[in-house]
C-alpha cells in the first residue's frame, strides 16, 4: 500500500497531518492483525519506502504506536512489542467487561437499518480455510456491534485496548471445531441483539471472549 508524498512546507498543513494519520492507521492495522509479527524490527526508512512517504509521518506514527503499547524502542531501533501471556489475559479481561456491556447496549439501541446490516454481516461469514478473510470478518463484526452500542467513549476504550485480538497468529491456534464454535457464538450473539435481549447478548459476548482467551492461553507459545 502506498501513499502520495507529503506536501511541501508551503502546502496545506492539514494534508500532512492527514497523511501521518493514514500511515499510523495502516501500521496499527498491520500490527493488530498480525501482519507485522511480535519482535519484528521496524526500520523507518524501509516503511517510508514501502508506503511512499518521507520518514516524518513514519516517525510520528512510531511514537503514537509506542504510546499505544504496540511498538517499543530497543537500542534505538523500533520493533513490534510482544505481549506476555499475563498482559494478554489482562487485555481479554477488559474486553470481557467492555464488549459484554457493549453487546447489551447494542441490543437496546439497534435501529431497523442496523438490524438489516447486522443480519447481513452474520450471513456473510468468511470461509473456514481463509485466515485473512476470517480475521477481517471478525474485526468488522466486533466493530459493528460496538458501533451499534452508540457510546463513543466506550468505543474509544475498546479500540485502545484491542492491541491483541483475533489476528493471523491467534486464528492459526483455532482448530476447525474451535472455528465452528466461534461462528455459532457470533450467530447466537446476533440473534440476541436482534431480539433486543440485553441479558443474553451480554452473556454470549462474554462467553465468546472467554473461549478465545482460554484457547490463546492454552496454545500460544
Amino acid at each position: 500500500m502506498a501513499y502520495e508524498a507529503e506536501v511541501s512546507v508551503h502546502g496545506d498543513a492539514n494534508v500532512g497531518s492527514s497523511l501521518s494519520e493514514d500511515v499510523y492507521s495502516q501500521l496499527r492495522r498491520e500490527i493488530v492483525r498480525g501482519e507485522l509479527r511480535p519482535n519484528q524490527p521496524l526500520a523507518e526508512i524501509e516503511i517510508a519506502e514501502r508506503l511512499n512517504v518521507s520518514r516524518t509521518p513514519v516517525r510520528e506514527s512510531m511514537q503514537r504506536l509506542a504510546a499505544d503499547g504496540l511498538v517499543i524502542s530497543r537500542r534505538r531501533r523500533w520493533q513490534v512489542y510482544e505481549h506476555s501471556k499475563h498482559e494478554i489475559e489482562e487485555i481479554y479481561e477488559v474486553r470481557l467487561a467492555l464488549e459484554g456491556y457493549a453487546a447489551r447496549l447494542a441490543s437496546q439501541r439497534i435501529t431497523d437499518v442496523q438490524i438489516e446490516e447486522l443480519a447481513s454481516l452474520r450471513d456473510s461469514a468468511a470461509a473456514d480455510g481463509e485466515l485473512t478473510a476470517r480475521v477481517e470478518h471478525n474485526e468488522i463484526f466486533h466493530n459493528q456491534l460496538v458501533s451499534i452500542a452508540g457510546n463513543e467513549r466506550l468505543a474509544g476504550m475498546l479500540a485502545h485496548n484491542r492491541n491483541f485480538a483475533f489476528n493471523r497468529q491467534v486464528a492459526s491456534l483455532y482448530t476447525p471445531n474451535d472455528l465452528a464454535v466461534s461462528g455459532m457464538q457470533h450467530a447466537r450473539l446476533v440473534e440476541a441483539v436482534l431480539a433486543r435481549d440485553g441479558d443474553a447478548a451480554e452473556r454470549i459476548a462474554r462467553e465468546h471472549i472467554q473461549s478465545a482467551l482460554e484457547i490463546i492461553i492454552a496454545r500460544l507459545p
